[in-house]
């Protein structure tokens, strides 16, 4: 395994793909680990704004000139961007390379 300071492009990569992986996991079972603590959909959630959330709640019941099944996928994805920004606030680089090390060497 490269030590993250020897190569800046190997250890940037391995923890961009480990965040997508795991924020993958948490959005299709609603939970996942990270250095050994479960974290869920709802605990990101409680992370967002009042405003933020309020806005995301709007998109969902907006009623606008496009079919509701257009707008879905719209509030979906700006969701989607909310609760991945407090997940990378909450997991910095230095949280999700600690979590890929223990994984990559774990037995």
């Amino acid at each position: 395994m490269n030590n993250p300071y020897d190569d800046d492009y190997d250890y940037e990569s391995e923890v961009t793909e480990t965040r997508d992986e795991m924020f993958w996991e948490l959005q299709t079972t609603g939970s996942v680990f990270i250095n050994n603590n479960k974290v869920t959909v709802q605990d990101l959630i409680e992370e967002l704004e009042v405003e933020e959330m309020e806005e995301i709640v709007s998109m969902l019941f907006r009623r606008g000139d496009e079919p509701l099944e257009e707008q879905a996928p719209v509030a979906r994805e700006h969701a989607l961007e909310s609760l991945f920004s407090v997940f990378e606030a909450a997991y910095d680089d230095e949280a999700i390379w600690k979590h890929y090390v223990d994984d990559n060497t774990s037995y």
